[in-house]
C-alpha cells in the first residue's frame, strides 16, 4: 500500500469513530505525480465536506487549485491533507485566514469533528 492509500483508510476510521451520525466515501485516483485520495462527508446523502489526500507535488498544480477553490466557493468544508514537508508552505501560499484546514498526514487524528 501507498502512504496516501494507509492515510485514506485511517483517516476515514478515525472520522467515523468520530462522527456516527454522518457517512464517509473514499476514492483514490492516479495521476502523473502520484495518487491522490479524496473523502467525501456525507450527512443524510448531502455533501457537506472534502477532504483531499494530496501527494507531494500535487497541491500546487493549476487544476487542483483550481478544483480547492471551487469546492469552497460551493460552501463545502475543504480540508486538504499533505505530506509535514508541504504543511507549511502551503499554509503560507494560502494564508493564516484560508477557511480551507490543513493538516499533514502525521496529524490525520486531529479535525475529525463535523457538525451535522
Amino acid at each position: 500500500m501507498s502512504i496516501i492509500s494507509d492515510v485514506l483508510a485511517n483517516r476515514l476510521t478515525l472520522l467515523q469513530s468520530i462522527n456516527s451520525t454522518l457517512s464517509f466515501e473514499g476514492d483514490t485516483m492516479d495521476t502523473p505525480i502520484g495518487t491522490r485520495a479524496l473523502i467525501r462527508v456525507l450527512d443524510n446523502g448531502e455533501l457537506i465536506a472534502l477532504e483531499f489526500i494530496e501527494p507531494e507535488g500535487m497541491w500546487s498544480e493549476s487544476d487542483v487549485l483550481e478544483e480547492y477553490a471551487e469546492t469552497v466557493e460551493e460552501g463545502i468544508n475543504t480540508t486538504i491533507i499533505v505530506s509535514e514537508n508541504e504543511k507549511d508552505k502551503i499554509r503560507e501560499e494560502f494564508g493564516q485566514d484560508s477557511i480551507i484546514k490543513i493538516i499533514s498526514y502525521d496529524e490525520i487524528g486531529s479535525s475529525l469533528q463535523y457538525i451535522s
